[in-house]
């Protein structure tokens, strides 16, 4: 059998643009089927499956979604497709899946993908793909592909775009059926030990350390950078079973999040360890950063008395102050106190990051105390065992340590 390409587009606006893309996939060798999720009015081509499939069963019908105001139209098709596409994965007959459309289109299609197991490739034109696609991409693995003109009509430009973005699903398809088609289920096998962690370029080297001592004592690693959406997608796979313990050396998120920093991994941050039980490691690395825009983009209120660092020219890193550190502590103890799963705490007094140590940019040790003492006095009388290390997390045997406390705790587990 081929393999199938699900193509979910807005036939009311764009029906013809998308039975053009369908055309390519199939001449490219793959099956399409196109789901129609227009709630503006009637389609100008024929799909394989109407708004009013997406509705059978439903309480809905197409002149009730039509009638709505738009905002709640879209959030109806877009739950009727989310369900209707995940049917089809689970049944086999889906070996990826694509979208394309503006503002409401993305939406819709995302919400689909986002649903779906990651390594299923998912592929999005988009008019917005240039932009902040955070809402749309989340911790998904979602590929934007940019639509450079409007999706709207044949001509020199969409023809050549169109052609490219087909090629690509057709391949993609035909990718995953013949060598990926059971890699959900490879994922989930809990016979492979797997752990969790999270990564700075400021705490690489005490990261690397523990994965590689990690590794060597049987572990399959996990890393994510702490960009907000690798700690989502970090917890997301905590949920699934894929992960099965967390080393969690780079926290910055949680000071995004509190400040107001780019990296922000929400407030939900932490829940999925303490929701499952899993085995988890903390090491506040990472915690004297938040990352802000470039120089000249900082908001008024980080621009006057703090501690700026340019990390590059499309970023600049601030250094947390004492008053954020205790938040940040407060944060974690909150948390953690009520994690089903053991959970143990262990502090680099050394230092944080590559550039908090004495001489460098980010040394404040008054902050990091507030942080330390924030978490001591929290977690007293709780299960959780905090752990003072006198070393800096780029220490050289301090990795190795953070990895042979992780693996006492899997162990423990068993």
């Amino acid at each position: 059998m081929k393999p199938t390409v699900v193509f979910v587009a807005t036939y009311d606006t764009k029906g013809v643009e998308s039975e053009y893309i369908k055309g390519r996939i199939e001449a490219y060798g793959s099956a399409c089927l196109t789901i129609d999720v227009g709630v503006g009015g009637v389609p100008t081509a024929t799909p394989d499956v109407s708004l009013a499939d997406l509705c059978a069963g439903s309480e809905y019908d197409v002149d009730k979604i039509h009638s709505m105001p738009r905002g709640d139209a879209v959030a109806v098709s877009s739950d009727l497709v989310q369900k209707y596409v995940k049917n089809l994965f689970e049944n086999g007959k889906c070996d990826a899946v694509i979208g394309i459309g503006g503002a409401g289109g993305t939406q819709i299609c995302t919400q689909t993908m986002r649903s779906l197991p990651v390594g299923l490739p998912k592929l999005m034109m988009s008019t917005l793909a240039a932009g902040n696609m955070r809402w749309y991409v989340e911790d998904s693995d979602i590929s934007m592909f940019p639509s450079i003109t409007d999706v709207a009509g044949i001509n020199c430009i969409t023809q050549m775009v169109f052609d490219r973005f087909a090629a690509e699903a057709a391949m993609a398809a035909k990718w995953y059926a013949e060598q990926y088609g059971a890699h959900s289920a490879r994922m989930a096998d809990a016979s492979v030990p797997r752990i969790g962690q999270t990564m700075y370029g400021t705490t690489t080297k005490g990261v690397t350390r523990a994965r590689e001592e990690l590794e060597r004592r049987g572990y399959e690693t996990l890393v994510f950078h702490a960009s907000g959406a690798g700690g989502r997608a970090m917890e997301s796979l905590v949920r699934r079973g894929v992960i099965h313990g967390v080393l969690d050396m780079t926290i910055a998120e949680i000071g995004a999040h509190l400040v107001g920093g780019l990296h922000d991994a929400g407030p939900n941050r932490l829940d999925a360890m303490c929701e499952t039980g899993v085995p988890y490691v903390m090491v506040p690395g990472g915690a004297d950063t938040i990352v802000l825009p470039p120089l000249n983009e900082l908001p008024d209120k980080f621009r006057h008395g703090r501690v700026l660092n340019k990390h590059n020219p499309t970023m600049t890193t601030m250094r947390t102050n004492v008053e954020e550190n205790q938040q940040i502590g407060e944060f974690i103890v909150n948390k953690l106190r009520n994690a089903k799963g053991p959970v143990k705490v262990l502090i680099p007094k050394g230092g944080l990051s590559s550039i908090d140590k004495p001489g460098d940019v980010f040394y404040m040790p008054e902050a990091n105390e507030m942080l330390f003492e924030t978490l001591k006095a929290g977690f007293k009388g709780t299960n959780v065992e905090v752990i003072e290390d006198p070393r800096h997390l780029y220490d050289p045997g301090f990795g190795e340590d953070a990895a042979a406390l992780m693996d006492s705790l899997m162990h423990a587990a068993k």
